[in-house]
């Protein structure tokens, strides 16, 4: 029984290899970033990692629809990863790909637990509120002023909806936790990107949006391993 046990502990031949690749595509990109006409190389290497957590999800044993919505929101974010690195002509289509990846993870969230959690909705919207505060008087937010609430109170709606899972005793431990803490990582990642692009220049900010970015799709796709194939 031991002996079963273990096996099933170990890592696929073809999870290791989505991982070496997405953990080379991502040094890639990050690396391209910091050369000059490397466009080509950014623009092929960054959707890379998301697309290989969605292969990852996808080829889960237990495929139930938190299993699939989540692939669905990995495929829609690697689709807004090409489309925000395409420039600022693709940049309003990148958000919009961006804005249904966090519909369908509140798919996923809400599908797992209808349980309403006041607390968490008063937390995740009340930070979203000021941030949008923030940039409003702090920053330039020009014509995309609505454009980034409709997005705020999506991801803040996303955030919300993992919150709500934890501690539901028919939902796995795990698969809630990492839920939650992607969906925390993936609000960090953006909460940078607005800061950057709308206000304050930051040190190492692309490295620290992308970074988060990446452990917070990470943690959400890991959170469909032990999730229930009947929801």
């Amino acid at each position: 029984m031991s002996t079963t046990l273990n096996r099933s502990a170990r890592p696929s031949t073809r999870t290791v290899v989505l991982l070496v690749i997405g953990v080379v595509t991502a040094v890639l990109y990050i690396a391209a970033g910091r050369m000059d006409n490397a466009y080509l190389l950014r623009m092929v290497t960054k959707p890379i990692p998301v697309l290989c957590l969605a292969l990852w999800v996808s080829w889960l044993p237990r495929r139930g629809r938190y299993q699939m919505a989540v692939a669905v929101g990995l495929l829609l974010c690697a689709l807004g990863d090409i489309l925000l690195e395409a420039g600022d002509a693709t940049f309003l289509f990148g958000l919009i790909a961006f804005l249904l990846g966090h519909v369908a993870y509140i798919v996923a969230f809400t599908r797992d637990s209808r349980r309403f959690f006041p607390l968490g909705a008063v937390l995740a919207f009340g930070y979203g509120v000021l941030i949008y505060a923030y940039l409003t008087t702090a920053g330039d937010l020009g014509a995309m002023a609505v454009p980034v609430l409709v997005y705020m109170l999506v991801i803040c709606a996303m955030l919300w909806r993992a919150s709500a899972r934890v501690g539901v005793q028919e939902i796995v431990r795990t698969s809630a936790l990492a839920g939650l803490a992607g969906a925390l990582f993936f609000t960090a990642s953006d909460s940078i990107l607005s800061l950057r692009m709308f206000d304050t220049p930051i040190d190492l900010g692309g490295i620290t949006v992308m970074l988060t970015y990446w452990i917070g799709q990470t943690l959400i796709a890991f959170s469909a391993r032990d999730a229930s194939a009947t929801r």
